[in-house]
């Protein structure tokens, strides 16, 4: 029987309370990763939040006391008598709980209405700056002989000392301030938890669930201990700048760095003054806020909330990020984030893999070189008088590169290519890669793809839409700067390649790399997610270089009864093989079964289809026969379409006004079969059309299966082990397309459904292996129709429907 306290809100399930204990071993087992599957409803996220704070409170006495005696040298002490040291050991934790004790006083008499009556008296005005002439606020930076930091005028260096003379100011009051130094200091936390999520939803609901949980104190002499959280996000979430936040998310950045380089942001002034900052600390600590109460102390303080927070760090126990904050090492760095000892939580993570080669990688089309060069020549054209001679020929040199990729892709294009030489590209003109170095730090350095971005975006010439500026699309200079960041840079893991649509791309091709640095850094990371299946794609993409030893997976169950849920398969003269997916036959066999289907579920059913063109043509062949009508007359029938458009209102409220309910035609890996849940009515039935496997016809996937077959046998594999292995590639893309559609259906501890699954391949072990342990373990032995249909009707009929 393992430990079976976590402070949890509520009596746990067995499930959850397992999960827990299996989380809660690892960290005490000294293991570097956990993989740990949860489907969505079972409570992971208050499962994740009970064990590992758990963990954290119960050691972090004795990180606290091993940080705060860490001055004192081996060679002090190893002479020293027990007794001596243990006399220390415990003067030290008496200090530091007294310490601990004040910080909490503070943080109890934190006084919010204080807090707003003070901001008056501190109020800012952002003052706005004259410009002295019409368009001024679209030229870059004056940039000299690409050196970055040199101060060429009066201007320059009055800036720079005004920038000096700023932080003197600052350091000074610090030093006058030892008192406050001291209890930001005392108030730092050696132990974290880093929580990372995909979208800023996510990790707000988080924040709701962490509000739950009462967490004893790390010491014993301490009578309360707040949870420190500090929600970490981006300028775009939290800019109270009234100019820079209303600029587009690519922009924001540079338009921030701008403000701030040109003493135009009182706030990111106020951001570095230790007062302020120790009142933001003491007001974000009070209690569990979230991102946009953050944005609501800014704006009490008038501090910047971006620049704040990150000050906070240090002081903080649990910290959420978005995935970009961890997974770039440049965004660590900035940050200031250090992972040493931190238990890294990955939510979502059936995503990681494909997250890490999607941020490392980068792309650009013939037809958006092309909009680039309109955008560059007009802005050229308008400000060429008032450049100084850096920028011209810097702009100058950045057409030349255009053209030198246009030109590259117009000759050389060729679905799948691969370029194994990105100075390749250069061959044959006066570019190189020290050129596009170069110019991908002017582009940094100026600011310039911000600012003629802006004068695009801003601009009525007639002049610039007879030149095509309509067609310019923002903010399009900020994507070539992401490429050249990444032609400049290239990873031994990527490759350049060519994909469909004259597109050039790179491609990360070993996520690996990227995850090791903070595999090693931290004490442990957890992978979490609702659908893990296939695991192996972890092992063999993610952390090849650890034991199976070194690695903790668990999958628990669903906390549904075994009988809410029957997953049928469909094997009856269904193969929906690329060969004979568009046979008419085929098609019409499938509609007979969804006609009989869709009179015995009630209310919603949702069928999943393997791509958009694929849903078009089974309507299509449907409408022509006179099909699609008679289905309709059973359930009304949606569709969801490339373009976007939102089917969901309609399907919802056709299933809550019309008794005969709707099905709704969906795409395996769009939008409505990961970001949608369809609980209760409005999916008392998932279906599986085929298995979606990818196109392997992509230059994406043409270049993936070359690296394989490539890497196998480097390590001295043979033809049949390159064969199993890009079997196994394709599979398990598959099949996690699979359990996140199916994964839909069910969405609390109450919700029952059935799941179909129509295609014999689904049969075959190696394919059942890989579906979630939750849906394999329900597979009903039914295998022909009219008693998958019996059993259907049986199973809603027992629920009262």
């Amino acid at each position: 029987m393992g430990r079976c306290e976590f402070y949890h809100p509520f009596t746990p399930y067995r499930i959850q309370l397992e999960l827990m204990q299996q989380i809660y071993g690892l960290l005490e087992s000294g293991k570097k990763m956990g993989i740990f599957e949860s489907p969505t409803g079972t409570g992971k996220t208050l499962s994740l939040i009970c064990s590992t704070f758990t963990w954290l409170r119960e050691h972090k006495a004795g990180y606290l006391q091993g940080s705060t005696g860490a001055q004192d040298s081996e060679e002090d002490s190893e002479d020293e008598p027990a007794w001596v040291k243990e006399n220390y050991e415990q003067s030290v934790l008496a200090d530091v709980t007294a310490s601990m004790r004040a910080y909490e006083q503070r943080l109890a008499a934190v006084d919010t209405d204080l807090l707003v009556k003070g901001a008056a008296k501190r109020q800012r005005v952002e003052v706005a700056v004259e410009r002295p002439d019409d368009g001024a606020e679209f030229l870059p930076d004056a940039y000299h002989s690409d050196v970055e930091e040199r101060p060429s005028h009066a201007g320059g260096r009055g800036q720079l000392r005004k920038q000096l003379d700023a932080d003197i100011k600052r350091l000074l009051r610090k030093l006058d301030e030892p008192d406050a130094a001291d209890k930001s200091r005392l108030a730092a936390n050696p132990l974290k938890v880093y929580f990372a999520s995909r979208t800023h939803t996510q990790l707000g609901q988080f924040a709701a669930q962490l509000r739950l949980p009462q967490f004893p104190p790390s010491l014993a002499g301490l009578e309360q201990e707040r949870v420190k959280f500090l929600p970490l996000g981006s300028r775009k979430q939290l800019c109270i700048h009234k100019k820079v936040s209303k600029v587009k998310s690519d922009g924001i950045n540079e338009a921030c760095m701008d403000a701030v380089s040109k003493s135009e942001c009182s706030f990111f002034s106020a951001a570095r003054e230790p007062d302020i900052i120790r009142q933001f600390q003491d007001q974000a600590f009070s209690t569990i806020q979230d991102i946009e109460d953050l944005v609501g102390i800014g704006n009490t303080l008038h501090a910047c909330p971006y620049y704040s927070s990150r000050e906070l760090i240090e002081g903080a126990e649990v910290i959420t990020l978005p995935y970009q904050h961890l997974l770039l090492e440049n965004a660590r760095k900035t940050m200031g984030i250090d992972l040493r000892d931190s238990i890294i939580v990955i939510d979502e993570a059936h995503n990681l893999i494909d997250t890490i080669n999607s941020i490392h990688s980068a792309s650009i089309s013939l037809t958006e070189l092309r909009q680039c060069k309109l955008a560059l020549q007009a802005y050229l054209a308008k400000f060429k008088t008032r450049l100084n001679s850096g920028n011209r020929v810097n702009l100058l040199k950045l057409i030349k590169m255009v053209d030198v990729l246009s030109q590259f892709i117009e000759t050389q294009y060729k679905n799948g290519k691969r370029i194994n030489d990105p100075n390749d590209i250069f061959m044959g003109t006066s570019m190189d890669v020290v050129n596009i170095h170069k110019l991908e730090k002017y582009m940094k350095t100026s600011k310039v793809a911000y600012k003629i971005d802006k004068y695009i975006q801003a601009t009525t010439s007639n002049d610039l839409q007879d030149r095509g500026s309509r067609d310019i699309k923002q903010p399009i200079l900020f994507k070539v700067a992401s490429f050249l960041k990444t032609l400049a840079n290239p990873s031994e893991e990527g490759q350049f390649f060519f994909e469909n649509g004259h597109v050039l791309k790179y491609m990360l091709l070993e996520p690996s790399e990227v995850l090791k640095s903070i595999v090693t850094e931290a004490k442990c990371v957890i992978l979490a997610g609702g659908t893990m299946e296939p695991v192996n794609d972890f092992f063999t993409q993610l952390v090849p270089y650890l034991a199976p030893t070194d690695v903790t997976t668990y999958s628990c169950g669903h906390v549904i009864p075994d009988d809410n849920l029957n997953a049928f398969i469909v094997s009856e003269n269904f193969e929906f093989t690329f060969a004979n997916r568009e046979d008419i036959a085929l098609i019409e066999r499938l509609f007979h079964f969804i006609y009989q289907l869709a009179s015995r579920v009630p209310f919603g059913m949702v069928v999943f289809f393997s791509s958009y063109k694929y849903i078009d043509f089974v309507v299509k062949t449907w409408t022509d026969r006179g099909l699609l009508s008679r289905l309709d007359a059973i359930k009304r029938i949606y569709h969801e379409t490339s373009d976007g458009a939102d089917v969901l209102k309609g399907y919802s409220e056709t299933i809550q006004s019309e008794k005969k309910g709707a099905i709704l035609l969906a795409v395996v890996g769009g939008r409505l079969s990961e970001g949608i849940n369809f609980e209760n009515e409005l999916a008392r039935a998932v279906v599986l059309v085929g298995l979606p496997f990818p196109n392997m016809f992509s230059g994406e996937m043409i270049v993936k299966q070359q690296h394989i077959k490539e890497k196998v046998i480097r390590n001295g594999g043979t033809q049949e082990d390159v064969n199993k292995a890009v079997r196994e590639f394709y599979e398990n893309i598959c099949m996690k397309a699979v359990n996140q559609s199916v994964g839909r259906a069910i969405r609390h501890a109450s919700d029952f459904a059935n799941v179909y699954l129509i295609d014999k391949r689904y049969s075959g072990p190696r394919i059942q292996q890989k579906l979630s342990d939750w849906v394999r373990k329900r597979i009903q032995s039914a295998s022909n129709i009219p008693k998958i249909l019996s059993d259907t009707e049986a199973f809603f009929s027992g629920k009262g429907l």
